[in-house]
């Protein structure tokens, strides 16, 4: 594939636990290129999840290999893997993941405080993300003064800080009612036909008809790999 972002080939996952072997991954291969967006999606216990942390450098696969953006994170350092985390990715959580007694500007700023940015611009391109985000008027709210959609846009812009090459979202909307749910999926519409590159992974079935290509995995193999042509 042309101008692949992720390359991940025969990665296998293994566990051991009191003597007794699972694997995770058997054996997945897939390529993400630049401006896809792709929806991972599968039961629990499928490996979606396990794909999930190796795509993001919060893991590695046992055997197999993992390039981000053209870097071989296989066998990388927790260094360099959290180097590229904090450059090569933007991650979108359930939970949301926000320091609950920080403004959302200030949580916004906070991957561009482990690069060295100095406080105006750092602040600066926090407020501007916002902006975009629908927030520019509640830059000082704390999260418990935010509802649910806006706290996930206040991650959502978190994860944009760094101008990622991949924003990786986990269940995206599965802590929102219907309505911010529907709201937050039309911003990563919005974010993808800018150019952005998504991988979702979930289990739901109306997040991933979003995507235009659904890889659907179960008993830690990919079984579909699709296009989906979108109205």
């Amino acid at each position: 594939m042309k101008d692949e972002i992720l390359r991940v080939a025969n990665v296998f996952k293994v566990y051991k636990m009191d003597g007794v072997t699972f694997t995770a991954l058997d054996g997945v291969s897939l390529d993400v290129a630049a401006g896809e967006y792709v929806a991972i999606t599968g039961p629990s216990g499928s490996g979606k999840s396990t794909l999930m942390h190796i795509i993001g450098c919060l893991d590695r696969p046992t055997s197999g290999s993992v390039e981000v953006n053209g870097k071989d994170i296989s066998h990388a350092s927790d260094r360099e893997l959290a180097r590229i985390r904090n450059t090569a990715i933007g991650f979108v959580f359930q939970q949301f993941n926000l320091l609950r007694r920080t403004s959302a500007v200030a949580n916004v700023e906070l991957p561009l405080i482990y690069r060295g940015i100095g406080t105006g611009q750092r602040r600066e391109k926090a407020k501007e993300l916002l902006v975009s985000v629908g927030l520019g008027e509640k830059l000082h709210n704390l999260p418990s003064q935010l509802s649910g959609g806006e706290q996930q846009r206040v991650a959502i812009a978190r994860a944009l800080v760094t101008d990622p090459q991949i924003l990786l979202a986990d269940e995206p909307t599965g802590n929102l009612d219907s309505k911010s749910g529907a709201e937050i999926l039309s911003l990563f519409d919005s974010l993808h036909n800018s150019g952005r590159t998504i991988v979702v992974v979930t289990h739901e079935a109306d997040v991933a008809r979003h995507a235009r290509r659904v890889i659907r995995i179960a008993d830690g193999r990919i079984i579909e790999d699709k296009k989906v042509k979108r109205s």
